[in-house]
C-alpha cells in the first residue's frame, strides 16, 4: 500500500464504547477519512485498526492514538474493556514505523490552547481569559483532569488522576444519598460520582432514599424525563445535584491549578448536559467552590463542543 508524506498520520480515539479514526495533516490539523466504529464490534485493537486501514488507499507511516485508559512504558490498558496493547505491537502488526500512545486527557489538553470560539460554548466567568493555566475536566464514563500550562512560546501539560480522589458530602442529606451510592464500607471516589455511571447511580439512590425501587435508566433517559412536559421529580433532582457536585469539583480544580486561562469541560457527558449546565446551578456551585477570594468568579468556563479534540491532540503529539 502506498504511503503518504511524513506530515500525515493516522490518529485515533480509543474508548470503551467508540473508536474514532482519521488521517490528519500534522501541520494544519485537517482531518480526512473520518470513521466512527463501535468498540463492541471488535475483539481487539488490531482488528479495529485493520478495518480502518483497509479503507485507505494510501497509508501514513505514523500513528497516534488517544486511549481512554492507562498508559505506561508504551503499553495501553483500555478502561471498561479487556483490551491491552503496546506501541511495538501495533508497529509490528501493521509495519508502521512510528506509533504514539497517550491517555485521552493528554490529547484533549494538547488541543485546548488552540481551540477557537467555534469549538467552545462559554457558560460562565470572565469574557476574556487572562494568560495562565487552563484546567481541563473530561467527563464521560470516567472523570479525568489535566492542566495546559504556558511554557515559553508553547504549552506543556500536567496530567492528574481525578477518578481516585475521594468525594465528600457537604451536609447530612448529601451524606445519606452518598451512603446509598457507596454500596459498601469503602470510600466513594469521583469515578463513582461524576461520571455517566455515577449520574445513573445518583438517580437510583434518590429513588431508593424515597422508598422506591431502582430504575434501569441511563443518562439519556434521565435527561429526557427531566425535560418532559411533566418532569420526573427524581430525574430533575438528579440533574440538579449532579451539576451542583460537578460545579463544586470544577471550582476546586480551577483554584488548585490557578486556572486564570479558564476551565474547560470536555467529554460526551458534558455535552449531553449542555442545556442543564447553562441553567445557573453549575455556575453558582463553581463560583462558591472557589472560596472567599472570589477567584472562581473570574475564571471563564467553557464546554468543549468540538467532537474531534482528542484526534487533534493525537496529531499535535507528532508535530
Amino acid at each position: 500500500m502506498p504511503t503518504l508524506s511524513d506530515r500525515h498520520a493516522i490518529v485515533g480515539e480509543i474508548g470503551p464504547t467508540h473508536l474514532r479514526f482519521a488521517v490528519a495533516d500534522i501541520d494544519e490539523l485537517a482531518m480526512d477519512h473520518y470513521v466512527n466504529f463501535r468498540t463492541a464490534d471488535f475483539d481487539s485493537i488490531e482488528l479495529a485498526v485493520d478495518a480502518y486501514l483497509t479503507s485507505l488507499q494510501n497509508r501514513p507511516a505514523k500513528m497516534s492514538l488517544a486511549v481512554a485508559g492507562d498508559i505506561a512504558g508504551g503499553h495501553a490498558r483500555l478502561f471498561h474493556r479487556p483490551w491491552s496493547f503496546s506501541a511495538k505491537q501495533l508497529q509490528n502488526a501493521f509495519s508502521i514505523p512510528t506509533v504514539r500512545l497517550m491517555r485521552d486527557i493528554e490529547a484533549v489538553s494538547r488541543s485546548v490552547p488552540l481551540l477557537t470560539q467555534h469549538d467552545l460554548l462559554q457558560i460562565g466567568g470572565a469574557i476574556s481569559p487572562r494568560v495562565g493555566p487552563k484546567a481541563i475536566l473530561l467527563v464521560e464514563r470516567d472523570v479525568e483532569v489535566a492542566a495546559a500550562v504556558p511554557v515559553g512560546p508553547g504549552w506543556g501539560t500536567l496530567l492528574g488522576r481525578a477518578g481516585d480522589i475521594s468525594f465528600g458530602a457537604e451536609d447530612g442529606d448529601e451524606l445519606l444519598v452518598l451512603n446509598i451510592m457507596r454500596r459498601g464500607p469503602a470510600r466513594i471516589a469521583l469515578r463513582n460520582v461524576l461520571t455517566s455511571t455515577g449520574l445513573a447511580s445518583l438517580h437510583d439512590a434518590l429513588r431508593q432514599h424515597a422508598g422506591l425501587g431502582a430504575s434501569t435508566w441511563g443518562v439519556s433517559e434521565i435527561i429526557e424525563a427531566a425535560s418532559a412536559e411533566e418532569p420526573d421529580p427524581y430525574a430533575s433532582e438528579t440533574l440538579r445535584r449532579f451539576t451542583t457536585w460537578l460545579g463544586r469539583f470544577a471550582g476546586d480544580l480551577a483554584a488548585a491549578y490557578g486556572a486564570e486561562g479558564g476551565l474547560y469541560l470536555a467529554g460526551s457527558l458534558s455535552n449531553d448536559l449542555r442545556n442543564v449546565l447553562t441553567e445557573g446551578t453549575f455556575a453558582a456551585s463553581f463560583t462558591a467552590a472557589g472560596g472567599p477570594s472570589g477567584f472562581a468568579s473570574t475564571v471563564p468556563v467553557h464546554i468543549v463542543t468540538a467532537s474531534n479534540v482528542a484526534l487533534r491532540g493525537a496529531a499535535l503529539a507528532l508535530s
